[in-house]
């Protein structure tokens, strides 16, 4: 029976912060993409795989593809939709007629096996379709208007992953039949299963992750390293010689509580009599974090960057000052890892206003909220801060060194 593997490699890397195609990104010297490719060439179950891309990226993925080398089954590389499931839907319509059974795989899971790729494939054969999980670790609840509505039954859920197996005539139909309908699902088993198809359960490496946030890199890395010069397929790696590198700063602000200002704290405008009086909103949160990374980077303070007397910044947001002192840090190679914030203030009291401060600063910076740690504190009374005067922040960062964009044909990856 022929099978085909559909790779989807559409994605961006919004999530991290970063321009273009995150499987462009190098993960220990070989890009992600090829990563994920190399495993399904070492699969002798797999005949022929089609990578889907975006329109802009074929030309470019080809010379990636033929630069790298041992990806000898890659037959297209094909323009894909708006959404993964009109991807899919495009390299569906691609196959070739002795296909009988379709793999589909996202190429944001480099580290899959070959063995796991075959499994799958012999459960569809058998079945009809199939996919790999993991358990739950996690007790997930069901939360309605910020409380807990119902606790699931954790030993029932199945974190759903890929690479998913079909039987041809099974994913194609449902496919259509979704497009038709204008139904549109997280995966591809969700597809198949509200047609009335059982969908086996397989269960998958804990190792074959998604890259999705910066820190995954920094898993998948740890996965790959070892004295072993060749990957669990058999493939040569490069790079593995490569250390991660890593810096820390430390950034502080101060500034002065008056009337007649709104009160912004990282992001979050507080209800408050008073606020901060500053060239910019203010921000003490944003500020002290862009100070502790330019001080890692040794680029200086946002003084420097963004000077006071400059009337084009009067009253400017500090999030997009956050954000241009992150994109200075990733032009140097380097991601942010964790914040840790310390608030010194006497009033008003910010525990309340903590976790909205925490998802902006994830999105500024494309970190997990988990990386983030805000205190605040008071000073007892004590100095300017404790009579009501004012507000100060203290910020730590680390930095990690990232995957470089490749260079391809003299054609560089902007990632």
């Amino acid at each position: 029976m022929s099978v085909c593997a559909l790779i989807a490699a559409a994605g961006s890397g919004r999530r991290m912060r970063m321009k273009g195609n995150k499987t462009h990104l190098l993960l220990r010297g070989k890009p992600v993409l090829i990563h994920a490719l190399s495993a399904f060439e070492a699969c002798e179950a797999v005949d022929d795989v089609i990578v889907i891309v975006g329109s802009e990226e074929v030309d470019f993925t080809w010379e990636l593809i033929r630069a790298w080398g041992g990806c000898s089954k890659v037959r297209q590389v094909v323009c894909g939709g708006a959404t993964r499931q009109e991807s899919v839907l495009c390299g569906l319509r691609h196959i070739r007629p002795e296909c009988e059974i379709v793999v589909i795989h996202d190429s944001a899971r480099p580290l899959v096996c070959a063995s796991t790729i075959e499994m799958t494939i012999e459960a569809a054969r058998k079945y009809g379709a199939a996919i790999v999980s993991v358990p739950m670790r996690d007790t997930i609840k069901v939360a309605k208007d910020g409380y807990v509505a119902r606790t699931l039954d954790r030993d029932a859920l199945r974190a759903a992953r890929t690479p998913q197996a079909f039987r041809r005539e099974i994913i194609e139909a449902a496919y259509i039949s979704a497009a038709q309908e204008g139904f549109i699902a997280t995966d591809d088993s969700m597809v198949v299963e509200r047609k009335g198809v059982k969908v086996r359960v397989l269960e998958d490496e804990l190792d074959n992750i998604k890259i999705t946030y910066r820190e995954d890199f920094v898993i998948a890395d740890s996965y790959l390293s070892g004295d072993d010069l060749t990957d669990r397929n058999g493939i040569l790696r490069s790079g593995d010689l490569e250390h991660r590198r890593f810096r820390v700063g430390i950034g502080f602000d101060v500034h002065r509580l008056v009337e007649g200002r709104r009160l912004i704290l990282g992001g979050v405008d507080i209800p408050f009599e008073l606020g901060l009086e500053g060239h910019s909103d203010a921000d003490v949160v944003f500020h002290a974090i862009a100070d502790a990374i330019l001080g890692a980077c040794a680029l200086g303070d946002i003084g420097v960057l963004f000077p006071c007397d400059d009337s084009s910044y009067e009253g400017i947001s500090s999030g997009l000052i956050l954000s241009s002192v992150e994109d200075l840090a990733e032009s140097r190679g380097y991601a942010v890892y964790n914040v840790d914030i310390t608030v010194l203030a006497e009033k008003p009291k910010i525990s309340e206003f903590a976790e909205e401060m925490r998802r902006n600063i994830s999105g500024i910076l494309g970190i997990s909220e988990s990386h983030i740690g805000i205190k605040a504190t008071t000073m007892e009374g004590l100095g300017f801060i404790g009579s009501g005067e004012g507000i100060a922040c203290f910020a730590s960062c680390s930095l990690i060194s990232r995957p470089l964009p490749c260079d391809v044909g003299g054609s560089t990856c902007d990632s």
